[in-house]
């Protein structure tokens, strides 16, 4: 096959990855961001039926509330200062039984639990994928797990209607299981399907389609769509739009050969589906390639949890595929995004403009990505791992320096400068942002799908994504004390967390671009990153007939 044909991207090949992408990649990402804009509002509804299921009437809290923002206001207009007695007086006027409204403790825990409940069943997910990924096979393991999402998007839609917090909870539960299955089973599926000289650029895709579904959720929040009291539950109920397009879609597109041919031992059928979406016969030496893998894997059961984790030859790679999820979460990229309503407001943003401001940031996002795209097979994978994670350490000293330069008890003299600074520390947040979509977000999940052959990747997919939601379940719960225990002072541990990444990856990581799957173990089997090409100790039976005539 010519480096053309191998190149071609038919239109059943580009039909499969948008069906993919957006029943499941583009649902984790909305599913990460869609919490976060209609927070408070969802906060009051739990408010709210809490205190009516206590016996109290609402309508006195909205009243007694809009007596004290009429205070309020009243007091701004005078030299005076607020009379905090009247805070009290308005809800005695109104009849409010203080007593069974929730405390801002007992709302933060479960507005915590509801949240966290995503990444807690995301880690169960992550652990089942591997035998869901093996069992269905990759194709049918996406269309079996929509129902769950079917399941999550009821649920998440009629939690107002029924006055029932418990059913936005557990619709985070069905949400999280799938987002742990789906954030494996696609990119699994993807660089099957792919052809070698593109399979970065496609795996690629769904890292795309994250960031495309954080910024959907996060337009689709705004007070002028669904960011209201009375339609927020449309936000939730919206899973089940992407879910339905990939049930009626999913059926046209083709398995992945690779799992048809080495899993199941079809080789017609992995022939006919390979014909499909390369749109030429002349398949021979990827059936070749494929027919070596499967002659190695020959008598090999699926790997279990147990048995990659106790296999000598696959320590190296699991070591990296764990250490490089482990490096995406705690990179800090959810820390920024946590911080960066601080930053905006230090730079003196109008707070009905924030939201606006962190729709921007999401649009950065997705661009940063687009262009990651194309530069994953020109420039290669260590390449985008190394240096836009270098950008990412910069932009997070740069941070910590000009965070504690607005500190205006540190230095009293730079008060004037403050918005400056502040504009600064936006400009280096979205830097990060850049460097995080160009290299440490889409990279990993390609690495982790390129550096196992073919028995033992859905349980090391498996078992990396898992490693990816506890560190992500991890930083959730002890973000909040590191920035108050740390102040300014928080993005230097993820620096030190970055550094040390990028001198593991330039020793340990190999180059995985235009190799096949069984190339990259052998590479990685000799144990360095940077060995010459003629010490990688291919297996002379690996390699296709082609290329030894």
């Amino acid at each position: 096959m010519s480096g053309q044909e191998e190149q071609r991207t038919t239109g059943i090949l580009l039909f499969s990855v948008f069906v993919a992408v957006i029943g499941n990649s583009f649902l984790y990402g909305y599913n990460i961001g869609v919490v976060n804009t209609p927070a408070l509002i969802i906060q009051t509804f739990y408010n709210k039926t809490y205190y009516e299921r206590a016996g109290g009437n609402w309508t006195d809290v909205q009243q007694a509330e809009a007596c004290n923002e009429n205070n309020s206001n009243s007091s701004n207009t005078t030299t005076t200062a607020p009379n905090l007695s009247n805070v009290s007086n308005c809800y005695e006027k109104f009849g409010v039984q203080t007593e069974l409204l929730l405390n801002k403790w007992q709302l933060e825990i479960l507005w915590s639990v509801t949240v966290a409940l995503f990444v807690f069943f995301g880690m169960i997910g992550a652990f089942s994928s591997a035998k869901v990924a093996d069992f269905f096979g990759r194709k049918k393991g996406m269309i079996v797990i929509t129902f769950i999402m079917f399941v999550a998007a009821v649920l998440g839609g009629i939690p107002l209607a029924a006055k029932s917090p418990e059913l936005l909870m557990l619709s985070r539960v069905f949400v999280g299981i799938h987002s742990g299955l789906n954030i494996s089973l696609c990119p699994m599926y993807l660089a099957e399907i792919s052809p070698r000289k593109i399979r970065g650029a496609i795996g690629t895709c769904h890292q795309l389609a994250i960031t495309i579904g954080i910024l959907f959720s996060q337009i689709l929040g705004l007070k002028e769509l669904l960011g209201t009291e009375s339609l927020w539950p449309l936000l939730f109920a919206f899973n089940a739009l992407p879910s339905l397009l990939c049930l009626v879609a999913m059926p046209f597109c083709p398995e992945s050969p690779r799992y048809l041919l080495i899993k199941k031992n079809l080789e017609e059928e992995a022939r006919k589906e390979l014909i499909r979406i390369r749109g030429t016969h002349d398949v021979d030496e990827e059936m070749e390639e494929m027919r070596a893998e499967s002659k190695k894997s020959a008598g090999v059961t699926n790997y279990t949890i147990k048995q990659l984790v106790t296999s000598p030859n696959l320590r190296l790679p699991l070591i990296i595929a764990c250490l490089i999820q482990v490096t995406q979460q705690w990179s800090g990229i959810n820390a920024v995004m946590s911080y960066s309503t601080f930053i905006f407001q230090q730079a003196q943003v109008a707070k009905h403009a924030i939201p606006y401001v962190v729709v921007g940031t999401g649009v950065i996002n997705v661009v940063a990505t687009v262009i990651a795209v194309p530069l994953m097979e020109k420039a290669g994978r260590r390449p985008l791992l190394i240096w836009p994670m270098g950008v990412m350490t910069g932009s997070f000293i740069l941070l910590t320096i000009f965070l504690n330069l607005m500190d205006p008890e540190k230095h009293p003299d730079l008060v004037s400068s403050q918005q400056s600074f502040a504009y600064v520390c936006i400009i280096v947040a979205h830097t990060y942002i850049i460097g995080f979509a160009l290299g440490l977000g889409p990279i990993p999940f390609i690495v982790v799908s390129e550096i196992f052959r073919q028995e033992p990747r859905a349980a090391a997919m498996s078992l990396s994504l898992a490693f990816n939601w506890i560190c992500n379940f991890i930083l959730m719960l002890i973000f909040p004390f590191m920035k108050d225990g740390l102040q300014e002072y928080t993005y230097i541990v993820f620096s030190i967390i970055l550094a040390a990444a990028i001198v593991f990856i330039f020793f340990f990581v190999p180059e995985t671009k235009n190799k096949t799957f069984d190339e990259i173990a052998n590479s990685i089997a000799f144990g360095r990153a940077r060995g010459a090409e003629k010490k990688y100790a291919v297996d002379q039976e690996s390699i296709p007939m082609t290329e030894k005539s």
